[in-house]
């Protein structure tokens, strides 16, 4: 009879090591995705270097609910793995509502230039005609930390534009 159980216990002993194996992968692929959460939160709530109304910004501004009727600009920095960028961000807002935005780039790397060019082609869709309050953007042309930098910046047009 002992030799039946041999070959149940060596069963056993694969499912075991297999089972050990499975959670420490899960291990390492969770502690890494903490550790890009952590690195974008910190990202995302670092401040613009600068913020000030834009050239064109009329003298006579209508109030509009939360937010006045103008064009605003700020320039909204963020943290990418080869060192701090920035992205400037022009908008337009009636009644608290984007109805034009333009973006600057101020990119000084070569990967970073990429990302907000990509980034600069396809932003417009996402926060024209939509409330400034409710503008955040994540992921856009596959540039995840570029979002950072026009958030940061709309967080501050945001102040600007304060009735």
């Amino acid at each position: 009879m002992e030799s039946s159980n041999s070959p149940n216990k060596a069963i056993i002993g694969i499912i075991v090591v297999a089972l050990i194996a499975i959670a420490a992968t899960a291990v390492i692929v969770l502690s890494n995705n903490n550790n890009q959460t952590e690195s974008d939160s910190v990202a995302t709530t670092t401040p613009s270097t600068s913020a000030s109304p834009s050239a064109g910004t009329s003298d006579t501004v209508e109030e509009s609910g939360e937010f006045k009727d103008g064009t605003y600009s700020a320039d909204g920095s963020y943290q990418t793995p080869g060192g701090r960028e920035s992205i400037g961000v022009t908008v337009t807002l009636s009644d608290g509502v984007i109805t034009d935005a333009s973006v600057e780039q101020h990119a000084s790397a070569g990967e970073a230039e990429s990302y907000q060019s990509k980034f600069s082609s396809a932003f417009k869709s996402q926060v024209v005609g939509k409330k400034i309050s409710e503008v955040s953007l994540t992921r856009v042309a596959g540039s995840s930390l570029t979002p950072n930098g026009f958030n940061n910046a709309i967080d501050d047009i945001e102040s600007q534009a304060q009735a």
